[in-house]
């Protein structure tokens, strides 16, 4: 049960506080971070454009 007290409880403060670049988004009061894009991605993006 401490291990539940002790959870972190992010806010949007949190979020805005990251590094400029940093890939995240805040679900539930918590941080997820999110890889960038990769190269394949980006191409089927850029041909839907």
């Amino acid at each position: 049960m401490d291990a539940l007290r002790k959870a972190e409880f992010h806010t949007i403060d949190d979020s805005y506080a990251l590094p400029d670049g940093e890939r995240a988004e805040l679900i539930d009061g918590k941080i997820y971070y999110m890889a960038p894009p990769n190269t394949k991605h980006q191409r089927l993006v850029s041909d839907l454009h």
